[in-house]
């Protein structure tokens, strides 16, 4: 009885351990909190076990125990520090999917797990010249002319290799973001400086747009909305450390050049239908620019750019045509919900979670322009005199609002259809189906 006793407790106490590696995996390549509860319980039950997870900022507890709880085994995992990695959200979800289909041996989960973490990255230039382009057309979408676009180009291309050689050095992610914003943005003054090229004001305000942590206050925001309250703020928290010091490697290249970037390019377009075409184009090209710094599955990049193109192309119809004349928030919010319902459908076809490419083609409809002018006001408020602050105030908090308005929006559209379709969304990644659905 002793011996048998003790087997359970190893066989407790080993798949505990993968359980916990697993899930601390999850967190740590950008899946959302609800994802990675339901990956990892669902393991559990391919054992005849019960799942218990509790997860923290920096760590997670996961308990393990059989169904009549007699035993039960409790591991403590830090969460790793790992770069966002799409295809490893797809494959480790597909795995607890086999696991329970199956019944995968733990060695063999073992063996699976270590293979789809050790899977290769898109080369870094590749992803150096796509992110490039994304951020030239992101540039475009704010009305920036073709100067515009090529020095954004120019120090997208650099702020983003400095980048990505600093974070290979193992760098202090602020320190990071701190430097490429100044570095970007030093570039991107020269329109203002030395050419004048005609929107000046684009070419200093999305040169550093790249760098906008997408992802974290998408998943940030959707935690919340899905009762993981502490993740959600958390995620928020972080994003929101590194948009300051977007804003202060800005405020420093301001404060060297001594431009006063209180104007704002704004073009008008007569044929809207066409209008919105091209808006749609440039932003597929951004979706899968901006998809590719998360290391998607090959065939979620073209559902990224199709998806960028029908939302921003939907959302620019909404807001400019004169009948219409919807205002941002709820053009993203409607456009976002397009997205995430034709994001549930091809996941389902192609077998990967709908926010591999639901996400990224939100990216091109985020309201950079609010934030850089709100960080600008900001700035303001500090360099000129009292009698302007109550003015600067005004704006502050008129675009900051503005912009969390937009990405709340964004979000609670993209995510409505999840929710609605949850059941599918959470079984996507199963390739078979012999077993009623397991959430």
């Amino acid at each position: 009885m002793q011996i048998q006793q003790n087997d359970i407790h190893q066989n407790l106490k080993e798949i505990t351990i993968f359980l916990s590696e697993y899930a601390a995996t999850l967190m740590a390549v950008g899946v959302q909190t609800s994802r990675v509860c339901r990956n990892t319980e669902r393991i559990a039950v391919s054992f005849n076990y019960h799942a218990n997870i509790l997860i923290f900022p920096k760590t997670m507890s996961i308990t393990l125990h059989d169904n009549h709880c007699n035993h039960s085994y409790t591991y403590v995992k830090r969460m790793p520090s790992m770069p966002l990695n799409f295809r490893s959200n797809m494959e480790l979800s597909k795995l607890s999917w086999r696991a329970f289909d199956e019944h995968l041996s733990i060695d063999r989960l073992w063996s699976e797990y270590k293979r789809i973490i050790s899977e290769k990255r898109e080369s870094p230039w590749v992803v150096l010249i796509l992110v490039s382009f994304a951020n030239a057309c992101f540039c475009r979408l704010f009305d920036g002319n073709l100067t515009s676009m090529i020095i954004v180009w120019i120090a997208t291309f650099i702020g983003f290799y400095i980048r990505q050689q600093l974070t290979k050095r193992k760098w202090s992610a602020l320190a990071v973001f701190i430097i490429c914003s100044f570095i970007s943005t030093i570039i991107g003054s020269t329109d203002y400086l030395l050419i004048h090229g005609g929107t000046e004001d684009m070419s200093l305000g999305t040169s550093m747009l790249y760098l906008v942590p997408g992802v974290p206050l998408i998943n940030g925001v959707m935690d919340i909305i899905d009762h993981h309250v502490l993740n959600g703020i958390a995620r928020l928290t972080n994003a929101g450390m590194l948009i300051i010091c977007i804003a202060l490697g800005l405020s420093l290249t301001l404060l060297i050049t001594g431009i006063d970037a209180t104007t704002f390019t704004k073009v008008i377009r007569a044929n809207i239908i066409l209008a919105s075409i091209a808006d749609g184009l440039f932003a597929a090209v951004a979706g899968i620019g901006f998809a590719i710094i998360s290391n998607p599955p090959r065939k979620a990049l073209f559902i990224s750019a199709l998806l960028a193109c029908i939302g921003h192309g939907i959302r620019y119809f909404l807001m400019h045509n004169s009948n219409i004349m919807m205002d941002q928030a709820m053009a993203s919010t409607i456009a976002a919900f397009v997205i995430g319902l034709l994001a549930v459908q091809f996941g389902t076809h192609i077998h990967c979670p709908s926010e591999c490419f639901a996400f990224p083609s939100l990216l091109p409809m985020v309201p950079g322009m609010f934030a850089y002018k709100s960080v600008i006001a900001l700035i303001n408020m500090v360099r000129t005199s009292e009698n302007y602050t109550a003015e600067y105030v005004d704006q502050f908090f008129h675009f900051g609002m503005l912009t969390i308005l937009v990405m709340v929006g964004m979000v609670v559209g993209c995510v409505i259809p999840i929710f609605i379709f949850h059941r599918q969304s959470f079984s996507v990644t199963r390739m078979k189906q012999v077993r009623p659905n397991v959430d």
